[in-house]
């Protein structure tokens, strides 16, 4: 399932969320800003390199630890930022977020304030695989 905003969007937002319907309102949500070109798909790493985006919105639900480290990998390899999206706080999974220089978010804090987060965070360095 993809969507995109407006042709004239300057950031390149990926989604990816196992949840059809999160994903669905999260693209729906971020595709109302005028400064996000958004797309949205299930978890594979091949689609973060494919789509390349610029930043990365990293539903956690439903995805393995170890499919995480591959998401903070092929998000190195591609030079993209990312935000890792939780239901519940799980301390290995922000700190591998946190220490690949990504920003790790509880839903709970509703979607507010996202679309200002997605583009904030495409001024950040992107993230790297920690050694």
């Amino acid at each position: 399932m993809s969507a995109c905003s407006s042709q004239t969007a300057t950031v390149r937002a990926l989604v990816i969320s196992q949840h059809d319907a999160v994903r669905r309102q999260l693209v729906a949500y971020l595709a109302r800003s005028p400064g996000l070109s958004v797309t949205g798909e299930p978890y594979a790493a091949e689609t973060i390199r494919t789509v390349n985006p610029r930043v990365l919105v990293l539903d956690l639900s439903r995805i393995e630890r170890s499919e995480l480290a591959e998401a903070i990998t092929a998000a190195s390899q591609v030079g993209a930022r990312l935000i890792a999206l939780a239901s519940i706080r799980e301390p290995g999974e922000e700190h591998a977020v946190t220490d690949a220089g990504g920003i790790y978010r509880l839903k709970a804090v509703g979607a507010d304030g996202l679309a200002e987060t997605v583009l904030a965070a495409a001024e950040r360095p992107p993230v790297h695989v920690p050694v």
